[in-house]
């Protein structure tokens, strides 16, 4: 009898060795399509020690079963409450930035964990938390000072975007973070433009030409005539349309 090749592990059968692997995990609920998953944990768990294993586990897993070109998502939660939530595949998910902070070169991530909401949570390595960010937004206003009516703005979501080159905007806590708020802000800063240089269109691939000819408002024709033009990387490209 011929014996079917079965792959076992796979995103679909990633929650099974989750729970198998975790026995502080008491439920997983994972998306249609296996991108985003929500980990609850038992109430007494340690959650920094937890999520950095959990994160440890799911590097090589997801390198390795996952798709490349898919970001996954996983809300971890203790007791209901939200604790942390660790991106794979999405480096706009979260600043990483590395300083020498109280005289130790430390790697930290800044992230806002609940999504677009101005306050940003401060990690070390050991997925402890340090600190918070804080960015003190005021709503969108038109040229004559008025409040934006939201049902007059494109894909207005409630979203805020924040400017990290504006320390004037910006708390931080605990106290003793306050001396590190600039070099924080400019680590950030240096992230953001590093990942918005390292974005590229790939004309061979048809969904990620159609993505960036609506983004440029180009037609996909236009668009392949300006990577001709300017190559490949996003920032090049506006560059060269903006001329």
């Amino acid at each position: 009898m011929e014996t079917k090749n079965t792959n076992l592990h796979t995103m679909e059968t990633l929650g099974h060795h989750l729970k198998a692997k975790f026995p502080e995990i008491s439920a997983i609920t994972a998306g249609t399509d296996f991108t985003w998953f929500i980990i609850n944990t038992n109430g007494d768990i340690n959650s920094a020690p937890f999520v950095k294993a959990l994160n440890k586990y799911l590097e090589p897993y997801i390198a390795e079963h996952g798709n490349p070109k898919e970001e996954y998502e996983f809300t971890v939660k203790r007791a209901n409450e939200l604790i942390d939530i660790l991106h794979f595949n999405n480096p706009e998910a979260a600043h990483l930035i590395t300083l020498d902070l109280f005289g130790k070169t430390q790697n930290l991530r800044v992230q806002d964990v609940m999504g677009a909401t101005g306050d940003y949570t401060l990690f070390n390595e050991d997925f402890e938390t340090i600190g918070y960010l804080s960015a003190g937004v005021s709503p969108p206003t038109n040229s004559d000072g008025s409040l934006v009516n939201r049902d007059d703005m494109d894909n207005f979501n409630d979203e805020v975007y924040v400017d990290f080159s504006n320390q004037s905007i910006w708390q931080i806590s605990p106290d003793e973070l306050k001396p590190y708020l600039n070099e924080i802000l400019g680590k950030v800063m240096e992230n953001i433009n590093s990942n918005a240089n390292s974005l590229e269109v790939n004309v061979d691939d048809p969904v990620d030409l159609a993505f960036w000819a609506e983004q440029f408002e180009l037609s996909e024709s236009d668009l392949r005539k300006a990577v001709l033009a300017a190559g490949k990387s996003i920032d090049n490209i506006t560059t060269y349309l903006q001329k």
